[in-house]
């Protein structure tokens, strides 16, 4: 692979030209060998060419500000370039091992997992989903993400599929079978005859015919384009994008709107696209949903999230010691039985509580305690395993928090007085987060929902979760399609903007098979349950 064209850091003068055409050319950085077996490489070259890019933007735009503004402009250009440099490092350190025939492995370097209790080694399966949705499931039981990111494929066909890579039971020891965690043995649910119950084939029907029809009016080569981002999402996400990036001089500036207003977008902006980004619910490219997140981790570190939100919360919502969302702060906040109750939990609904924990939940907690904590543990709020980092990607995502605190609190302390950048510091990542919680916590921790549970994994993503305001755009748009959480839950690498088509055909299935089907009207009545169920969890047992 010729890797001269990221040797340099620095943009041609002829191509500062901020926001024009910035995700085709971001994108036309990938490198186009795609061979499985170099996936670690390829991902690694491709950030370096990211940062490379992005690095040429903040040049331009940096440019347009202030003469007083050098300071910042040092620190993000010295703060990328470190980035850069430490994925060049990786994959220099990498590219030896890489090239090595599959036979030549260590265990630790097979893909491997577990699905209907048997192992498979998909460490040469070329999946359309890319490197990425492989590690997802390796060394664990990959059952319920199997399952529920292939609704379009039938059955039979997937297990065909699948059998090519079985691993014989003589030979698991020599591939390192062995799941991260014992505990992960599947057997939440119960998956004998999940291919011919009829709740689920009224399911996988009603989206079928849907981008079916989608599929032939685009004629496009297979259903699964269909459900990802329409032009029409693309759209919005490049608005809320450029409207962004926008205010990021005056916010740098120190104006006082966009101590409101920048964070605000920035909500926005993930919330339309980031999150579906880490579904692989973007676009049919799996490079364009493994680097998108990478454009603006302001939420998580992509990889983390990965883990909490896709292995953790997705697979086994509300689960005790299952689903890590149940035990972000348990020494605060108590939201689950599973939960051991403290004294502390008894002002847990108190005013001020809930205000400190929303307010630093995101930048604080997800950012960078619970990160941390699971680099050091290897486990994500003892729920979800980790895998050892390689020292190049340890070192390589340290830098990245180390760049995230900088961005997000640093950097005002070197521009602006002490009082306005203690402001600037905790303010707008205050409201990012509270942003974050209004439309996170109203989904599954409300009354009818957090103790809820089926053997069924379908039904199970049912009753765990409750939609909010679906006849409200502000909901749609300020929650980024997170208002319909039963039916994101339900299709997750489906595009939020086709959700609202699919919800009234999920509830009139539900209410056939007698499901329950949780909707409230909008915030107001979504919050005030959460609350009357944050007031009930502070009780003591």
């Amino acid at each position: 692979m010729d890797h001269s064209n990221v040797s340099s850091f620095t943009a041609p003068a002829d191509e500062c030209r901020v926001g024009e055409d910035s995700p085709t050319r971001i994108l036309s950085y990938w490198p186009q060998e795609l061979k499985l077996g170099r996936s670690q490489e390829i991902i690694t070259n491709s950030f370096t060419n990211l940062f490379s890019c992005l690095l040429a933007d903040w040049h331009c735009i940096l440019s347009l500000s202030p003469k007083n503004m050098t300071a910042e402009a040092g620190i993000a250009a010295l703060a990328i370039t470190i980035i850069a440099v430490v994925y060049r490092y990786s994959l220099k350190k990498k590219s030896n091992s890489s090239d090595q025939p599959s036979q030549q492995k260590n265990k630790t370097d097979y893909i491997v997992t577990k699905i209907h209790n048997q192992w498979y080694n998909l460490t040469d399966f070329d999946h359309p989903g890319g490197p990425v949705a492989l590690s997802l499931v390796q060394r664990r039981d990959g059952t319920a993400l199997f399952e529920s990111h292939h609704p379009f494929t039938k059955h039979k066909k997937l297990m065909q599929i699948l059998s090519k890579y079985e691993v014989p039971k003589a030979k698991e020891s020599t591939y390192g079978c062995q799941l991260m965690d014992e505990r992960d043995d599947g057997l939440v649910y119960e998956w004998d005859g999940i291919e011919s119950d009829e709740f689920v084939s009224d399911l996988k029907a009603l989206t079928s015919e849907y981008f079916g029809k989608i599929a032939k009016k685009k004629s496009l080569s297979n259903i699964t384009e269909a459900t990802k981002a329409t032009l029409a999402r693309w759209a919005l996400v490049m608005t809320l994008m450029i409207s962004f990036f926008g205010t990021l001089p005056l916010y740098i500036h120190g104006n006082w709107i966009f101590i409101v207003l920048t964070p605000v977008l920035a909500w926005l902006t993930i919330a339309n696209y980031w999150h579906d980004a880490t579904h692989f619910a973007l676009s049919s490219d799996w490079r364009v949903n493994a680097s998108m997140p990478y454009l603006l981790p302001l939420l998580s570190s992509p990889s983390v999230w990965y883990h909490q939100h896709t292995i953790g919360h997705h697979a086994y919502t509300n689960i005790g010691h299952k689903d890590p969302d149940l035990a972000h702060a348990p020494q605060l906040m108590r939201e689950h039985k599973s939960i051991r109750w403290r004294s502390t939990h008894s002002n847990q609904a108190h005013f001020l509580r809930i205000l400190l924990v929303w307010s630093i939940a995101s930048g604080i907690g997800l950012n960078i305690l619970s990160d941390m904590r699971s680099v050091v543990k290897l486990t994500y709020n003892n729920a979800v395993p980790c895998m050892q980092r390689s020292r190049s990607n340890l070192a390589a995502h340290l830098f990245g928090r180390l760049f995230y605190i900088s961005v997000a609190y640093v950097w005002p302390f070197f521009v602006f007085p002490i009082w306005k950048a203690l402001i600037w510091s905790f303010v707008p990542n205050a409201i990012f987060s509270m942003c974050f919680m209004l439309n996170s916590q109203i989904n599954h921790m409300v009354g009818p929902c957090i103790d809820a549970s089926s053997k069924n994994f379908y039904k199970h993503q049912i009753v765990t979760a409750q939609n909010f305001g679906n006849d409200s755009r502000l909901c749609y748009y300020f929650s980024g399609g997170l208002n319909y959480q039963i039916e994101h839950h339900l299709f997750p690498t489906i595009n939020h903007c086709h959700l609202p088509a699919l919800a009234p055909g999920v509830k009139r299935i539900c209410q056939k098979h007698g499901v329950p089907y949780n909707v409230v009207s909008g915030y107001k009545e979504a919050l005030v349950a959460h609350l009357a169920h944050t007031v009930e969890m502070a009780v003591r047992p």
